[in-house]
């Protein structure tokens, strides 16, 4: 009999349909090989793909009463992180008691790092079981860039926020066993806030299934650019504005038939201004394949300034051979090499031009995508990192 774990996250990993997803549910997949899982989420408010005949997994999901707006609110008396996640406590304190009473989990895995707060309630009920926390993102780095970019009363709030995440990191480092990060970069920053605790730290870097992404060689690629991601996440917004503003009109300049699509779900008001002023970009909303306008693209842009972790879009686009340009903030935390595999730009000319070469010359991002394809096959596909994971879990 096979021994039984407990997985929580607050984001419903089903359906895959954003990056935080992707690796929650990726990870859960191999997970799945070693144990039985009890995966504790919040319900899904959109339809997802049926789990309930996978072998090894129940899934038990609980109501969300934290919004967003609440979360703020109570982030103030708390100081705690302002993001729903971090107040996932208040829905999941009951279910996580009774599953950890029930079953005695000798692993539980908890899917983010805010969610830290989980950790003492599975202590309370478990307090020798061994708690594995995956990062994501080094959530106070993140949160002193959005401070950055804020004024007033805005820049105050997540000023303290920042300052109230990094107290909870610290923390997070001392209660778990292990902590998962997808990058050097993120486990170097959480080493650099506990020294003592720094052996804890492990990076399973951001992968996909590559049965996920069959090739369709009978879809011939249109004049498309394709911006993909989750439209409510302000290291996205920032750079559909900063593409659009000072990227895109240089290369409708040289392509005026250009088509730039931004796909993706949860459409902030800032991105969706974006095509009320210029028909030639393309806002879709939620879609159930992002794979579908990859494939028919021949440019995927990543034209990110902040951020953390590592850009599973670009994973995607390797899968899917489509060439991608990005910053050096966009392809962070990834195996590249500019012009071989990927082209990176940092400004908006050199960006620009970039686009438009490829947009040209469909024989050299054939080439591009090509070993992209083969350094995603060597370093981010699940059966080069199934072994790590499961050797740590």
């Amino acid at each position: 009999m096979r021994e039984k774990l407990l997985f929580i996250s607050a984001e419903n990993p089903f359906p895959q349909d954003s990056g935080g997803k992707l690796r929650t549910g990726n990870i859960l997949n191999i997970l799945l090989d070693k144990y039985d899982v009890d995966l504790l989420t919040y319900r899904n408010s959109r339809p997802g793909d049926d789990k309930s005949e996978v072998q090894g997994l129940a899934v038990h999901e609980v109501e969300r009463t934290v919004n967003y707006r609440k979360a703020m609110l109570r982030s103030l008396y708390k100081r705690r992180n302002s993001s729903y996640m971090s107040h996932a406590d208040v829905d999941m304190r009951g279910k996580i008691g009774e599953l950890c009473r029930q079953n005695s989990y000798g692993h539980v895995f908890i899917s983010h790092s805010l969610l830290g707060s989980c950790i003492d309630i599975v202590r309370g009920v478990l307090p020798d079981t061994m708690i594995i926390t995956d990062a994501h993102n080094f959530e106070s780095g993140l949160s002193a860039q959005l401070a950055a970019k804020k004024k007033g009363l805005a820049k105050l709030f997540y000023s303290l926020n920042a300052g109230w995440t990094k107290r909870d990191e610290l923390k997070l480092m001392d209660k778990t066993n292990l902590l998962l990060t997808t990058s050097e970069q993120d486990g170097l920053a959480f080493k650099s806030l506990s020294s003592q605790n720094s052996h804890k730290v492990h990076v399973i870097p951001n992968f996909i299934r590559i049965e996920d992404y069959p090739a369709n060689t009978g879809i011939s690629k249109e004049n498309w650019i394709i911006l993909p991601g989750n439209m409510n996440y302000f290291p996205n917004i920032n750079a559909a504005s900063y593409f659009n503003r000072e990227i895109y009109p240089l290369i409708k300049a040289k392509v005026p038939e250009i088509k730039w699509y931004i796909v993706g779900r949860d459409v902030h008001p800032e991105v969706a201004a974006l095509a009320e002023k210029d028909p030639s970009i393309v806002i879709t909303g939620y879609v159930d394949s992002v794979a579908d306008y990859v494939r028919k693209a021949k440019v995927v842009i990543a034209p990110l300034r902040e951020g953390s972790g590592t850009r599973l879009k670009i994973l995607e686009a390797w899968a899917l051979k489509t060439p991608v340009v990005s910053s050096t903030k966009g392809a962070e935390g990834l195996l590249y090499e500019h012009s071989r595999n990927i082209l990176i730009a940092d400004d908006p000319l050199t960006f620009a031009d970039s686009v438009i070469q490829l947009l040209h010359d469909h024989e050299r991002g054939i080439v591009l995508a090509d070993r992209a394809y083969e350094t995603l096959l060597d370093n981010y596909e699940a059966g080069s990192v199934r072994e790590k994971l499961l050797s740590l879990v």
